[in-house]
Formats: C-alpha cells, sequence, structure tokens
C-alpha cells in the first residue's frame, strides 16, 4: 500500500456485499480498515431483493446494517447505490460516503436507477464504473459516460443533466470516492493523467463541442493514453502488453470457468 501522493498502489478492503459474507466478517474488515487508514468498498441497494434480504437477516435496511458493522464513513464507497430512501441519502451525505454510478449493469439487469443529483446535493460523492463481466461485457468506461448521461436525463429530465454531469462523475467523482486528492482533474501538482481522442471519425462529423462529441457520438477507445506522466497507450495499442497473448490466455481461462461450471 502506498498512501502517498501519487502511490500508484493504493490497497482497498472489499467484501463483494454485505449479504455473501458474515456479519463479524464486515466488522473486522472494518476494524482493520481503521488500524490501516484504507478504504472499505462493497456493493450495496442494487436490487429490491437485498433490501428485503436484509430486513429479513437481520431486522434493518441496508444502510442501517451498514452503520451497525461500522462502514458509515468517509473511508466507504458503494457499488450501485439504487435503492436508497430521501432519510438514508441525507445520512449518507452526512457521512461523506461514496457511490459508483454502474448504468449499464443497472440497466442490464433492469435494477434500476441511482438518484445522483440527490446524493450529491446531500453531500456524497459520486463516480462512474462499469462493475464486474456478469452484468457488463463491454466494460468500457467511456461507454459509461454516454449511458450515465442518457438514464439520469431520463431520471431527472434533459434540462437538468448534461455530458458535462457525467465527465465530473468519471473523473472527481471518482477520484473521492476512492478517497484520492491527487487524480481526478488536470491541474499543477496532480499526476498527470490524460486520455486522448481523435476526432477524424466520421461518427463526429459535424460536431461542434469536443467534449460532448466523445459521449453522444459514442466514443469507443482512446488514441493515447498517459497515467501519471507515463503513456499506457499509443495509438491505440497497449504499451509493454502483448494484446494477442493476453486475449489466448483469457479465452483459456474462460474455457475453464465454463468447464467448470458445467461440471457442477
Amino acid at each position: 500500500h502506498q498512501p502517498e501522493h501519487g502511490g500508484m498502489t493504493q490497497i482497498a478492503l472489499a467484501p463483494c456485499s454485505p449479504f455473501s459474507v458474515t456479519t463479524d466478517l464486515m466488522k473486522e474488515t472494518a476494524r482493520v480498515a481503521k488500524q490501516h487508514n484504507v478504504m472499505l468498498h462493497t456493493h450495496l441497494c442494487e436490487t429490491i431483493d437485498e433490501e428485503a434480504f436484509c430486513l429479513e437477516k437481520f431486522g434493518l435496511r441496508p444502510v442501517d446494517y451498514l452503520e451497525d458493522v461500522g462502514w458509515l464513513h468517509d473511508r466507504t464507497w458503494l457499488a450501485h447505490g439504487i435503492h436508497f430512501n430521501d432519510e438514508e441519502i441525507v445520512r449518507l451525505g452526512a457521512a461523506g460516503i461514496g457511490i459508483c454510478h454502474c448504468p449499464s449493469s443497472n440497466m442490464m439487469l433492469a435494477s434500476g436507477i441511482c438518484r445522483n443529483l440527490e446524493l450529491e446535493a446531500a453531500g456524497a460523492s459520486v463516480g462512474l464504473g462499469v462493475d464486474g463481466s456478469a452484468s457488463n461485457d463491454g466494460s468500457n468506461l467511456v461507454n459509461e459516460l454516454r449511458m450515465a448521461t442518457y438514464i439520469q436525463r431520463l431520471r431527472y429530465g434533459s434540462a437538468n443533466v448534461s455530458h458535462l454531469d457525467a465527465f465530473r462523475w468519471a473523473t472527481q467523482g471518482s477520484a473521492r470516492n476512492i478517497g484520492r486528492n491527487d487524480i481526478g482533474t488536470l491541474a499543477p501538482g496532480m499526476m498527470a493523467d490524460i486520455a486522448m481522442f481523435t476526432l477524424d471519425d466520421i461518427r463526429f462529423s459535424g460536431s461542434h463541442d469536443p467534449l460532448a462529441a466523445l459521449v453522444l457520438c459514442g466514443a469507443q477507445q482512446a488514441d493515447h493514453v498517459m497515467v501519471n506522466g507515463e503513456w499506457r497507450v499509443k495509438n491505440g495499442e497497449l504499451v509493454d502488453v502483448d494484446k494477442h497473448a493476453l486475449i489466448a490466455r483469457h479465452r483459456e481461462a474462460a474455457k475453464r470457468l465454463a468447464s467448470k461450471a458445467k461440471q457442477r
């Protein structure tokens, strides 16, 4: 774990969900995270079923359970965060909780729509994520900008959400979610994280605002990516990574998983 400014490896403790592990593990994870001053992460309030399970199993709503196990503070960020009531949103904001909005996953599973604007107004940070391959086979963060813009406009109306909101969630909000003050903006003293896109493809023809074009015209892949001042992608290709060998290993792993699933 590298807690210093610009640290490239920072550890968070992340049980998948409060409903897939024991209460003791949730409490112990909170204790260890506090001892070592690291972040906590889990998935919460993604579906109504989780709420019903929590009430039946613990006699508490999910946010009450989160507080009961010592997770309701500003070192916690939660994936999804769809099914909060008004009172819970106020509490989450007061605690400085982070919420990772996963629009494509939520639409794939028909889970619901995160209340981004209310959460931000209450003081919570809202970031953007792809969730996992079980519910998002694309896992393309640039595409999530587009999906977040559209689904949040569906919730709040076209006059209240723009592509700039999606950029804020993807950059500043996501940085705040994971407790980072050295990424998320382009400014002196910040880590040089830059994604560059060429807008000469026909899909961008006629656009007037390049930032809007990236989102609304459906950019899919950055041409160049710099992470902390070092190029990691050049001309659309990963630097120092054999993509074809990586794909081959991934396919073999997928076959093994599929085979084990059939055996069960």
